[in-house]
Order: structure tokens, then C-alpha cells, then sequence
């Protein structure tokens, strides 16, 4: 590594400055061929950012390639005896999720985790946030059958809020704040996280060992993808993301990101600095902050703390959306998150590469409305002018090769990558399917960009009017979009693809429109493949190796989960019957003192049990520990025959339905 830090961000943004220039000098001669009008000044603002941008991924490419030639002198943090005595609380917000997936994921990574030598330093948490009865009581029963199979009572711990405040921001808080002097790390999870004990093991000695890490985030592979969208993201983070990744790693060094989970974080560092504001104003862009991540990172390296990528470590994994528009609806989340950090871009006190990792995250949704801009502003400027789009002479040509080139060496170069390392590339199964499927993505990408430039306009534009985002658990399941779904959606990607088809003729006749067509033709058909992408797929060229023979962690996290067909009131009646279950749900509810309602509410749930119950009733019996206590003790005090019909079957749990 250079010894000066800053010397890699220097190179990296003087080489991307250096790419753009040209793009620009060459895009300058094109629409001044005629002339300068007022027109071409909005055009090559547009261009410029894009282009601009363009550049700067394709930087993270070569320098990755090339950085991987030259393999980093500097030995890992964690060589030598750096053990120490630091204590590790695995933690894992939930909310409204698949409870056996997420108890699946969560018993193959602490499994493993027990299995090394240095896995008596970690314990977990399972932090809930679950607002619908039937799954804030079924985590808790899934959890005390782990206990019960496991005997981990002191190792193993659930925790339930009332009150969601904060979202998952405001749940890992609340957690720093109450448990937060145990520890020295934490290692956060997603619900769909899953990581090896070795992984967390050396995380664990990395921190140790570098007194001022902050935080150190690993890379999550996607796994367990069947649809083909799902198993196409999922084959483009396995062969792109490790190259790109090497080109972050250079330039940013100390001055890293937080993706919000898959990462260890120094419990003393986060808890001093990272303390999250409410942002000013109504709508899409106040409030809470929703891409808490990027600011929390940006937090630790204002005070001084280090922040790293671990590009070099595997076993760390997660699952991805299934289908376009699921893509699109954790999108939507993403994309006023990242637009609520251009309140902090000039914030005083942030280092120079947290701005540009803000400023990266800005551009990554700003960048959809520039391109459409970009593409209504070609027509009516140059088709105006009896040319046509460019494309006609030499310049424009050179520019379109140069922007052609610009989109695809990044993934040859991934490509040149991966062929050079035998062994990889064998797991694969060889360099012939890899390259295949590689043509495969290439095609399917270019098929798919105008339709994810329509949707992020659209999360642009709602996030600046003020509508804000609901906050939903992400379905992960391969279920497949309905034809009436993929309609619904996708009518705007219809409408936008056949104005621009207008606009092109009208402008610059059919060779305006021929020029558009690898932007209209996808929108057009957007439903047709909305819903042919989420179909399941089993084609072998876009296989990966943790397809082809997982690791054991991944292979026991995602087998075929049982799903609980029984609705809310099942649940309930097994909490307030199996005293197991009923002591462990008291243990997390705090006496709220008898309310004026509690007497009725009380004597209907005895009398006609909770099926008769609203859902706001449901949700308050199972915060009352008062009502709870007294309708328990009733169930059992009670004789047999002297009960209501109802509990009758007290002692048939769990077998009862």
C-alpha cells in the first residue's frame, strides 16, 4: 500500500477525469458540428454525468484487474497472536420474516461458529421488530425449541420491541444501549445472512489485532436464487463483484463503507459515534434515515476510526430478489435512502472518500432520469436539426465505440480474471460455460437496463414530491409475477417506451426510431419479461460454485423450510396454554399495570377464545402481561370440565390445530 493515503484516490479519480475528458471533448464535437444552440447545453450536462459516472465504474474495473496482478505486500491483520478477550454479539433484526428461514440461517451460522476453537467468545441475538401476532409469537417458539434442542439458554437470546422506533436502525441501538457494555464487537445480520464460523472467527481476530477498525465489512455472495432473474444477479455479483470490488478496495483503504450487514463493527466505536439525527422536513427526503449505513461509516471515520473492506474473505453470504419487481420494491427503499445523503454531502467534519461514497450513491439512482433526459433531449436537439440522432459521421461513431467499449472491457476484464485462476474457474465448470453464461448476462442486462432506468425515475421523482416508502420484509421466495401483477407495474415502462418510439419518429424519422429501439423495444415488452424472468430456471450456464456444491452452511440455511399454514389465534392459544412458551413471552413483556378494558378483554378471550379477537385487540393481549397472567392461570386453575369448550384441549399442544 502507499504510504500516503490519499495517493490511490488521487490516481483513481485523475485516471476517471482523464476517461471523461475524452468522452466529453468527443460528445463536444458532435453536437457542435451545426453550432452552438442554447439546447446543447442541457444535452451536455446530462451526457457529461453520465459519462462522467460511466468512467468511474469503469476505473473500479481496471484497477482491480490490475491490482490483482500485483498482490498487496501487507501482511492480514489478524497473523500473530492477536486473540485477545473480546466478546462478539451476533445480532439479527427481524421483521415480519419467514420464521423457519430465518431460525434455518441462524442455526447454520452459530453451528459453525461453535465449532472453532475461539466460537466461546460469540453469543446471538434474535432482535424482533415483528408488528403481525402469528409471527412475533412463532419466532418466540421457534426459539425456545432451539433452546430445548441446543440446551444454549446463556448463549442464545430473543428479544421483542413494542414500539419499532428507528426501524432496523433504531432496533440495533436499542440493542447497543442495553447490551452494549458486554460486548466489544457485534456482527450484524440480515435476515437472509448467512456466514461460516471461520469467517466470523477471523473477523473476530482482524479486529483485535487493529486496535483503530472501526468496522470491517465483508463481501455477501448470493445464494439460493431459482428464478432466472434471481440466478442472474446472482451469477453477475459471483464472476463481476470480486474485481470491482479489489478497484474499491484500492482507492478507498481506510476510508471504506458499511453495507448494513454481513460486517463486524467495534462495539465502544459505534456506540460513540454513530447516534443517528431525524432529517429535517416532511416527505420522501425527512425524517428517518433509511440507508443508515452509509452514514454510520461516514460517522466512524469523522472520529478517526478506520473502516475496511475484507474483499479477501469468503463465507459470507446472502439471498437476493427474485424477480424484477421485487428488485424494484427493495429499490425503492434504496433510492430515498440514498437520496436523503445529499443532505450530508457537505455536512462539516466527513472525510473526503465518505463524500464520494455518498455522492456514488446519489449518482446510482440520479443516474436513470439523467439517461431518459439524455435520450428526449438527442431527439428534440439533434433530430431538430434535420440530422438524426448522431451516429452519421466519424465522431459520433468513435464515441459510440468508445462508450460501447467503456460498458463491456469491465466484464472481459472480469472474464480475463477469473480464466487466469484455474482453480476458480474449475468450479465453475470450466471456462466455456462461465464465458457463455457471461454472454448470457451480457444480453440479458442490455434487455433489462431501460426497464430498471424507467423504475428508478420513478423512485426519483416520488422520493423529491414527498411520498415516503413503506417499510415491508422482502420476499425472497421464486413464486413467480402474475401476468395481472406484471401489467399493473409495468404500464408506465409501456407508455414511456411507445412515447419515446413517437417522439423518435416524429423528430428524426425511422432512423430515430431505429435508433431507440434497444431502449423502447424492452419497455414495450416489460410485462412479457417481468414474468418470463421470474419463472424458475435451471439453465446450467449461469451456475455458481455455491450452486454447484454449497457449503455446508449455505446448503443447511436453505433447505426447504416448512411453512405454518395455522393463522394468529393458534399461535395465541399455544401462548397462553404451553407454560414454556407463556413465561418465555412474559419474560419480555414489561408490567403496563391493569387498564380500565383488561376485565372484558379478559373474559371474552376465556369465554370464546382469541379467534373473536380484531387484530388491534390481539396485538394489545400480547403486550398486557396482566391480561396474559390471569387468562393463563385461569386455563389451568380451572377443572377440566368446568372450562369453556375452547380450552378444553389444553394438553393436545402442539399437536393441535
Amino acid at each position: 500500500m502507499p504510504a500516503d493515503p490519499m495517493k490511490p484516490v488521487v490516481l483513481f479519480l485523475a485516471s476517471v477525469l482523464g476517461l471523461a475528458l475524452l468522452g466529453w471533448a468527443l460528445f463536444t464535437r458532435v453536437i457542435l458540428a451545426d453550432g452552438w444552440q442554447w439546447g446543447d447545453l442541457l444535452l451536455f450536462a446530462s451526457f457529461a454525468l453520465l459519462f462522467g459516472y460511466l468512467c468511474f465504474g469503469f476505473c473500479h474495473a481496471a484497477f482491480g484487474f490490475f491490482s490483482r496482478r500485483r498482490p498487496a505486500v501487507r501482511k492480514p491483520d489478524s497473523e500473530g497472536e492477536h486473540d485477545g478477550e473480546g466478546r462478539v454479539a451476533i445480532v439479527m433484526p427481524v421483521y415480519n420474516e419467514p420464521v423457519e428461514r430465518v431460525m434455518q440461517g441462524l442455526e447454520a451460522t452459530f453451528n459453525s461458529v461453535l465449532e472453532e476453537a475461539d466460537g466461546t467468545y460469540f453469543d446471538l441475538f434474535i432482535l424482533s421488530d415483528s408488528t403481525k401476532v402469528r409471527k412475533w409469537v412463532e419466532e418466540k417458539e421457534a426459539w425456545l425449541r432451539w433452546l430445548q434442542r441446543s440446551g444454549l439458554d446463556t448463549r442464545i437470546f430473543y428479544r421483542h420491541r413494542n414500539h419499532n422506533t428507528g426501524r432496523k436502525a433504531g432496533n440495533v441501538a436499542d440493542f447497543c444501549n442495553e447490551y452494549g457494555d458486554r460486548y466489544d464487537f457485534m456482527v450484524v445480520l440480515d435476515a437472509d445472512s448467512v456466514m461460516t464460523g471461520e469467517t466470523l472467527v477471523e473477523l473476530r481476530r482482524r479486529m483485535n489485532a487493529n486496535p483503530r477498525l472501526g468496522l470491517l465489512q465483508t463481501v455477501p455472495r448470493l445464494v439460493g436464487a431459482s428464478s432466472f432473474y434471481g440466478r442472474l444477479q446472482q451469477f453477475s455479483n459471483r464472476v463481476y463483484g470480486g474485481l470491482f470490488l479489489s478497484g474499491l478496495s484500492y482507492w478507498q483503504g481506510e476510508g471504506g463503507n458499511f453495507w448494513g450487514h454481513n460486517a463486524i463493527i467495534r462495539m465502544k466505536a459505534f456506540k460513540e459515534c454513530c447516534g443517528l439525527p431525524l432529517l429535517p422536513g416532511p416527505g420522501g427526503l425527512g425524517g428517518e434515515i433509511l440507508s443508515h449505513d452509509f452514514v454510520e461509516a461516514g460517522l466512524l471515520r469523522a472520529k478517526g476510526w478506520e473502516v475496511r473492506l475484507a474483499e479477501d474473505l469468503a463465507g459470507s453470504y446472502e439471498e437476493g430478489p427474485q424477480s424484477l419487481i421485487e428488485a424494484a420494491r427493495r429499490d425503492r427503499r434504496w433510492c430515498e435512502g440514498n437520496l436523503q445523503h445529499s443532505t450530508f454531502l457537505l455536512s462539516k467534519g466527513l472525510r473526503q472518500r465518505t463524500r464520494i461514497h455518498l455522492a456514488n450513491g446519489i449518482l446510482g439512482y440520479l443516474s436513470s432520469p439523467l439517461w431518459l433526459v439524455l435520450i428526449v433531449l438527442s431527439l428534440l436537439v439533434l433530430g431538430n436539426r434535420g440530422e438524426g440522432p448522431p451516429g452519421g459521421d466519424g465522431v459520433a461513431l468513435l464515441l459510440l465505440l468508445y462508450t460501447v467499449a467503456l460498458l463491456l472491457v469491465p466484464k472481459l476484464l472480469c472474464f480475463v480474471d477469473l480464466a487466469l485462476d484455474r482453480e476458480e474457474v474449475a468450479k465453475y465448470g470450466g471456462r466455456s460455460r462461465v464465458f457463455a453464461g457471461g454472454i448470457l448476462e451480457t444480453f440479458s442486462s442490455i434487455l433489462l437496463a431501460p426497464i430498471n432506468m424507467v423504475f428508478h425515475t420513478q423512485f426519483v421523482i416520488a422520493a423529491l414530491l414527498g411520498c415516503k416508502v413503506r417499510w415491508d420484509a422482502q420476499n425472497r421466495d421464486a413464486e413467480g409475477t402474475s401476468w395481472e401483477e406484471a401489467w399493473t407495474v409495468h404500464r408506465a415502462h409501456l407508455f414511456v417506451g411507445l412515447g419515446l418510439q413517437l417522439l423518435a419518429v416524429f423528430t428524426s424519422g425511422w432512423t430515430g426510431f431505429l435508433f431507440t429501439l434497444p431502449v423502447t423495444l424492452p419497455l414495450v415488452f416489460s410485462p412479457f419479461l417481468s414474468v418470463c424472468t421470474s419463472r424458475p430456471s435451471q439453465t446450467r450456464l449461469l451456475a455458481t460454485p455455491e450452486e454447484l456444491s454449497p457449503p455446508p452452511e449455505v446448503a443447511s440455511a436453505l433447505r426447504p423450510a416448512k411453512s405454518s399454514p395455522l393463522d394468529d389465534s393458534y399461535w395465541i392459544r399455544r401462548m397462553l396454554i404451553e407454560p414454556p412458551l407463556h413465561i418465555a413471552h412474559l419474560a419480555g413483556t414489561p408490567p403496563t399495570g391493569r387498564q380500565e378494558r383488561d376485565a372484558k378483554l379478559i373474559e371474552k378471550v376465556y369465554r370464546n377464545g382469541p379467534s373473536v379477537l380484531s387484530e388491534e385487540e390481539k396485538t394489545y393481549l400480547l403486550q398486557s402481561r396482566d391480561c396474559l397472567e390471569e387468562i393463563h392461570l385461569a386455563i389451568w386453575q380451572t377443572p377440566k370440565r368446568e372450562l369453556p369448550k375452547v380450552w378444553r384441549r389444553r394438553g393436545d399442544f402442539p399437536a393441535a390445530a
